[in-house]
Parts: C-alpha cells; sequence; structure tokens
C-alpha cells in the first residue's frame, strides 16, 4: 500500500466537507433569491484499493469524492405552478378591467347613466300631467340631450378602455419577446457550461425563473432535449427551440369597421413575425388583454341598443303624436320600402307613398329632421344597424358607434321655440272601434284586420299629454305587457304589433330592463371574476407551498448541514495530522537507534 495513501483520503475528506460548506454557504445567502432552488453536494465514496493479506486480497477504501452538485427541483410541481400562474393572470387583468368598467357605469351619484335615464322618464311623466307648460316641454328636451350626451361620453370612456387594453397587448407582447429572447440566451450559456458534464445549476435557475415569468403571459409547455435546452410551445406554436426563437408581432390598427361592426376604435391582433400567422393565447395576461376588449364592445353593444331604441322605436312614436305647431298637421305617410336578404340585411330602396294613411305631420325627437331610422340586423356581418331613410330616397346604414353618434336631439329643438315641436298630444282615437271605416276613407290607420284607429284633426287633439304617457311607457313597459294593457299604444298597437320584437332594437323590453340587465351582468360578471381570483389564490397558495417544499431553502436543514460538514471537515484535518505525524516518525525515525 503506498506509504501517502492515508494522506490522500484525508485530503479528499477535506475538500469534499469544503464544497459541501461552500454549498451550504451558498444556499443560506440565497435563501431569499427569487427563481432560486436549493443546491445539494452528492459524494460518493472513490475507487477502493486491491492489497493483499495473509487471508487473501482485501479492497482498502481511498476516501470520498464529490460527484455533482445538483438543484433540489420537483418538475411536476413546476409544471403545476405554471398552469396555474397563468390561470391566476388571466383572471387579475380581467378584474382591473372590471374595475374600470365599474368606475364608467357608475350609477351610486346623481352622474351616472341610470340617473339620466330616470330624469329623462321622469321629464315625460311631468309632461303627461303638465302638457301645455312651456318649462315642462323645455325640460323633457334638455333631458333628451343629457342623455344622448352621457351615453355619448360614457360610448368614448368604453373606447379609451378598449385603446388602453390594445396598448398593454402591445407592451406585453414586447415582453414576450425579451423573455424569450433571454431565454435562448440562457439556453446557450446552459449548454456551453455543461458541455463537460457539469451541472450550470445557477444558470438554470435564472432560465426557469424567466420560463416562470413568461407563462404570466401565456401557457407554456417545457421540454428540456438531450443537449439541456429548453423547448417551449404554446398553443401547438414553437416559441423556442435551443437557441431559436419566434418573435410575437403586434399587428397593424385595422379600424374595427372593416371587421363587420364599426366601434370606432382600432383594432389589434397577436400574429407569428415569421410566418405572419395568427397567434391566440389561450391563457394569460394577452388572453386577458384580448378578451377585455370583446367585453367593453359588448357593454357598448348596450348603449347601441339604446340609441337604436330611441332613434326608431321612441322617434316612431313621438311621431304618432301632435305638436303645438300650427299648420298642415296631417300628411300622406311615407312608408319606407325595403327587402330583407338571407343573411338579415335590410336593403331600404326608398320612401313610398301611401294615400290611403294619414299620420301626424310630426318630428323626430332624435336624429336629423325628415328622416325615417330603421331598425335592422345584418347576419353577415353580425351587426345590428339603423338605415337612415330622408325624403329624396337617398339612404345611409349605421352600425355601432355611428349609431350613437347619430343619437342626438333634433335641432329643430334647439331653437328658442323649440319645446312647441314635443307631440305631447295622441292623434289617435283609441277608444272606440272604427272597423266599419272603410280601408279606402283615407281616415284610417289599420291595426289589425278587424280593428281601426280613426286619426283625429288637430283641432280635436285631446292635449292632455297622451302621447307623452305613451312615450314613457317604453322606458318600463316591455312589449308584451303594453299590448295585454290594452290598445293603450298608438305605435304599439296600431303598427308593429305583430312584429315589433323584430324590428325593436331591445327586442320587445322597455329601456330600463335593457339598461339594467346590462349592468347586473357587468356586476355578475366582476363578483365571478373576483370569487375565481379568490378560489385561485387559493390553489396557488397549495402548489407554492408544494413547489417550495422542493426547492426552497431550509435554514435549520442548512445550519444543520453546515455543523455536520464544519465537524467533517475538522475530523479529516485532525487525522492528517495524526498521519502527518506518524509518518515524520517513521521518516524521521527510522534507522537513528544506535546514532
Amino acid at each position: 500500500m503506498p506509504m501517502f495513501t492515508g494522506l490522500n483520503t484525508m485530503v479528499r475528506g477535506i475538500y469534499v466537507n469544503q464544497t459541501a460548506l461552500n454549498t451550504t454557504g451558498h444556499n443560506i445567502v440565497n435563501a431569499d433569491t427569487k427563481g432560486y432552488s436549493r443546491q445539494a453536494v452528492n459524494i460518493i465514496a472513490t475507487q477502493a484499493e486491491d492489497r493483499s493479506s495473509v487471508y487473501g486480497n482485501v479492497m482498502v477504501g481511498t476516501g470520498a469524492d464529490v460527484q455533482s452538485v445538483t438543484r433540489s427541483r420537483d418538475v411536476f410541481a413546476d409544471v403545476q405552478y405554471r398552469n396555474e400562474t397563468a390561470t391566476m393572470s388571466y383572471y387579475e387583468t380581467l378584474e382591473t378591467n372590471y374595475d374600470k368598467l365599474e368606475v364608467i357605469f357608475n350609477d351610486s351619484d346623481e352622474q351616472g347613466l341610470q340617473s339620466k335615464i330616470l330624469a329623462f322618464y321622469q321629464s315625460l311623466v311631468d309632461l303627461s300631467t303638465e302638457s301645455s307648460n312651456a318649462p315642462t316641454r323645455v325640460n323633457v328636451i334638455e333631458q333628451g340631450k343629457n342623455l344622448s350626451d352621457a351615453i355619448l361620453t360614457t360610448t368614448t370612456q368604453l373606447q379609451e378602455q378598449i385603446d388602453y387594453n390594445y396598448y398593454y397587448l402591445g407592451k406585453n407582447i414586447d415582453k414576450v419577446n425579451e423573455l424569450l429572447g433571454n431565454i435562448t440566451k440562457l439556453n446557450k450559456l446552459v449548454v456551453s457550461y455543461e458541455a463537460n458534464g457539469a451541472s450550470a445549476n445557477d444558470l438554470r435557475d435564472q432560465r426557469d425563473l424567466l420560463v416562470d415569468e413568461l407563462t404570466t403571459y401565456m401557457p407554456i409547455n417545457v421540454v428540456e432535449d438531450e443537449f439541456g435546452n429548453y423547448q417551449l410551445t404554446s398553443g401547438g406554436t414553437s416559441l423556442v427551440i435551443g437557441t431559436d426563437r419566434l418573435h410575437l408581432e403586434f399587428s397593424r390598427g385595422i379600424q374595427s369597421k372593416y371587421f363587420g361592426e364599426n366601434y370606432g376604435v382600432t383594432d389589434y391582433s397577436i400574429s407569428i413575425k415569421e410566418s405572419d400567422v395568427a397567434f391566440l393565447p389561450t391563457n394569460g395576461i394577452l388572453k386577458a388583454n384580448l378578451d377585455a376588449v370583446e367585453d367593453c364592445k359588448t357593454f357598448l353593444n348596450s348603449l347601441v341598443d339604446i340609441s337604436a331604441f330611441f332613434l326608431t322605436t321612441f322617434n316612431d312614436q313621438h311621431k304618432q303624436g301632435y305638436d303645438m305647431s300650427a299648420g298642415d298637421k296631417t300628411t300622406t305617410l311615407k312608408e319606407v320600402t325595403y327587402s330583407v336578404s338571407k343573411n338579415g340585411q335590410i336593403n331600404v330602396t326608398g320612401l313610398q307613398e301611401n294615400a290611403n294613411v294619414l299620420v301626424p305631420n310630426t318630428a323626430n325627437f332624435f336624429g336629423e329632421d325628415g328622416v325615417t331610422y330603421v331598425y335592422g340586423y345584418d347576419k353577415k356581418l353580425d351587426a345590428k344597424t339603423v338605415t337612415a331613410v330622408r325624403l329624396d330616397g337617398t339612404f345611409e346604414t349605421y352600425t355601432g358607434a355611428d349609431i350613437i353618434n347619430a343619437f342626438k336631439i333634433n335641432e329643430k329643438f334647439n331653437g328658442t321655440e323649440g319645446y312647441i315641436y314635443v307631440a305631447a298630444a295622441t292623434a289617435y282615437d283609441d277608444q272606440h272601434d272604427y272597423s266599419s271605416v272603410s280601408k279606402d276613407s283615407g281616415t284610417s290607420v289599420i291595426d289589425s284586420d278587424t280593428y281601426y284607429s280613426r286619426i283625429v284633426d288637430w283641432n280635436e287633439r285631446t292635449g292632455d299629454g297622451t302621447n307623452a304617457v305613451f312615450l314613457s311607457e317604453l322606458f318600463n313597459m316591455p312589449y308584451e305587457t303594453i299590448l295585454t294593457a290594452g290598445r293603450s299604444n298608438a305605435f304599439m298597437s296600431n303598427r308593429y304589433a305583430e312584429n315589433y320584437p323584430e324590428i325593436n332594437a331591445l327586442g320587445g323590453e322597455s329601456i330600463n330592463s335593457a339598461y339594467i340587465a346590462s349592468v347586473t351582468q357587468l356586476s355578475l360578471d366582476t363578483e365571478t371574476v373576483d370569487t375565481r381570483i379568490a378560489q385561485q389564490q387559493s390553489v396557488m397558495t397549495q402548489v407554492e407551498n408544494w413547489r417550495s417544499a422542493a426547492n426552497g431553502v431550509d435554514w435549520n436543514e442548512e445550519l444543520t448541514n453546515m455543523l455536520k460538514y464544519q465537524k467533517g471537515f475538522v475530523a479529516c484535518s485532525r487525522c492528517l495530522n495524526a498521519m502527518d505525524e506518524c509518518l515524520d516518525k517513521l521518516v524521521n525515525s527510522t534507522g537513528a537507534v544506535g546514532r
């Protein structure tokens, strides 16, 4: 047996314990470092030496050595953590959007949209009892202006919120590209450092930390190849393969009207720059940004529906009554002629005179004067439409925000005597059955096959504000209630009783119920997201504890290891000293007897 084998054994022991102490110190120092994984020294016995003895050969140990320094990491915990992180980030981003929507639709004070609707409704109720009072009529006009201004303001805020979501979508895409680039750089470093068989633990921690951050933006599937490279995929798209990566691209803006319905905003999408293929995230912040835009458009659509209702149904009802102006109070009915295509689109051909039917010569309350507004639905565009038909037969079709922009008080009401054009008095006698009147008399409006409602002469008008009552009914009474209550509403019962829900922007609902349904849905969506976040937080706590148990630094464990390896270091040092003394005695004292 070589003379210095024992010394080498103790030297190895010193090196092993020194390495273990250094690793323990590294763990303690990085206990609070984000993304750090606890490292452990794997110690193995070195190859024994074969020695001869009286009873045959024996294997004599030569000490220990460090086989590797590895990270404590649970792959399954990592996968679970990343999946749950994407979900958590998705709901947190949606929560921010809903919080802002609740501010926009804040009805807790007199500045909210609901208060404007109620104020306009109350002005019509007051008009029904004080129809000859000029201030009451002026108040109706002012409250109508306030309502249209409030809807336009709310629309602008929703459009700004959409722009806000798109802005942060662009910023988030830039961040994703930055993370993908850094991961490819770390792939290269890990492979180069591990080419000699070592494990680049700290570099791997940094790479995993970047992957964790990336999963907040989208779901990520991680696969490690035989060289140590990470391959990242999301939604079936390979984003990183070794040192090669793809780039996400924030598309050029396209006005929403080119996608069908015009929301008055510029829309964007995500695509792969290298292939110009659309990229659709299935979870995380990026998907939340896109879904938040759609949520904003959904609530903007509710404002579109209300605006379309006022331009069509409310205007039609207003024109059923008489105002206070003198002159020719009846006119030959000019009906809009149109056809409906297979996809539901209304193709307006113009106005057609019906000489057998007379109607009051009353102006639109909202929109342009001398225009007939027709509600429709275009299945091809999947959009609700309002077509404005003018007296010369020309027409223009609006969708989305264009409908809201058209929802303004008629300029005819803005003059000093504009209040006289408010049609408070009813022009129809609904109290008697005029079914015996000839259809060709020119004095009947067809209600059904058996019932006629006579239009009264302007001098015979009631002046009691009955038409104001009919207008106010549109705020609180749905289509079914108005019909079952009797022929109280001239517009409902005399002209559109059979197909009213189809030509009505609110589908037969009242104004208040439609708006309340919209804000109630917002409240329910917000509550749902808050509940999901609370549930997800519990899941995240469990997953983080599971993950921390695998890769977290335990102070008690590290201090125990420190004492253990310190004792080992000291013991090896003392054993080395003892062997050194034996060798010193052997080398310096052998053969010295008798000198």
